[in-house]
């Protein structure tokens, strides 16, 4: 049987400090179902907080300031993931620290977002974390957890800052501290999920607008069981150029071109001239399959994933084998309106939008199809749409 990361999250908790945790805090992972590599365009994106959780269970340590580590007052957080826990001491490191001295692993995300709150006043606390977000798999396990922690830390200094502002200090956080170049689409699904819906994100505006998904209609994320580094991966190339292909068509961001330009291609150099086209489109894609959504037209939107597929796959070329293959494999699969490689790219997840009357030969079809295109399993996740990071008081 499987053990929800809510309670293995609690006994670890009992294990590492030999009492009872006061808090829960669920902080869900997220698929993004169109609109890829456009929030740092400015542009919209449809994604979904889904029922892949991250739990960290803790309590205040004001009576055990020193609690052995000889550090004084601190944020004290063990993983069942690794042995090595993640300690910060209060007041955090400055935010000039060079990036040598900070904390090394997950444990820099932990005190990326505790530098953010800095000035906030951070109370001492200790926490275990429990996951069952699969790493690396572009489900934004990262900033799951930025936002565990955030919400931690704030709930307990008594502070309750909108979502948008956690969203923000927590992809502060990973942009500045950790040295990930992401844009807010993570943090934004993760912290403002609504049970039951998508989010059409505007990510000049920070407007976040539910879309009620259909009751019919399951959401199928595909680990394809690919892994990436995204630190070190082309995604700031990929960022760097669509800010080429903005200025050289001058405007502040590729979300204000509906359409390239008649001259596009006397402006840009082939690559610019291939991300713009695929952020111009990727970006307009967005509204017709919120729309077609709201209305229940699964075929409309499952249509629009492929396309966004074919966009990503060969105009802004962050695909992989294994992600076409998994694509592939689903299209065809019986039940499956579309689907399409989700998150940053080269490896991890696809998602699929399938008929939930008929996930049983979608699962059949889909499995031995994608292990003859890719040679390997995936694992298929059948996913419901759920509420953002929250805290819950456990006594």
């Amino acid at each position: 049987m499987v053990v929800p990361a809510a309670l293995r999250a609690v006994r670890e908790f009992v294990t590492a400090y030999g009492r009872e945790p006061t808090h829960l805090v669920r902080s869900p992972a997220r698929v993004n179902l169109i609109g890829e590599h456009t929030d740092y365009n400015d542009g919209l994106c449809l994604p979904v907080a889904i029922d892949r959780e991250l739990c960290i269970a803790l309590r205040r340590a004001d009576d055990l300031p020193a609690a052995g580590t000889g550090i004084g007052a601190h944020l004290r957080l063990v993983s069942e993931q690794d042995p090595t826990p993640a300690v910060v001491p209060l007041p955090p490191p400055a935010a000039d620290t060079p990036p040598p001295a900070r904390a090394t692993g997950w444990a820099r995300y932990v005190e990326g977002v505790a530098v953010q709150l800095a000035a906030t006043g951070l109370v001492p606390w200790q926490g275990a974390l429990a996951s069952d977000i699969p790493l690396g798999a572009g489900l934004s396990s990262s900033a799951a957890l930025e936002l565990a922690v955030a919400v931690a830390c704030t709930h307990l200094a008594g502070a309750v800052p909108a979502p948008t502002e956690l969203a923000r200090l927590a992809q502060r956080a990973e942009n500045v501290w950790v040295g990930a170049a992401t844009g807010l689409l993570d943090q934004l699904a993760c912290v403002g999920g609504i049970a039951g819906h998508v989010l059409r994100i505007d990510c000049r505006t920070l407007t976040v607008t539910p879309v009620p998904l259909p009751a019919g209609l399951a959401v199928v994320v595909i680990d394809t069981g690919s892994r990436r580094q995204l630190v070190t991966s082309a995604y700031a190339d990929r960022r760097a150029e669509c800010a080429r292909a903005a200025r050289a068509l001058g405007v502040p961001a590729l979300r204000d071109l509906d359409a390239l330009p008649a001259d596009a291609a006397s402006r840009l150099d082939p690559v610019a001239l291939r991300r713009a086209r695929f952020v111009i489109a990727e970006n307009a894609r967005v509204d017709v399959v919120a729309g077609a959504l709201a209305r229940g037209d699964a075929e409309t939107a499952g249509r629009l994933l492929l396309a966004g597929h074919r966009g990503i796959r060969d105009d802004f070329e962050v695909s992989g084998p294994e992600l076409d293959a998994a694509v592939a494999a689903a299209s065809g699969a019986p039940g499956c309106f579309g689907a399409r490689m989700t998150g940053g790219g080269f490896a991890g997840c696809a998602v699929a939008l399938v008929d939930r009357d008929r996930l049983g030969p979608f699962t059949a079809a889909f499995q031995p199809a994608y292990s003859a295109r890719a040679g390997r399993e995936a694992v298929l996740h059948v996913c419901s749409a759920v509420a953002g990071t929250s805290v819950t008081a456990l006594r």
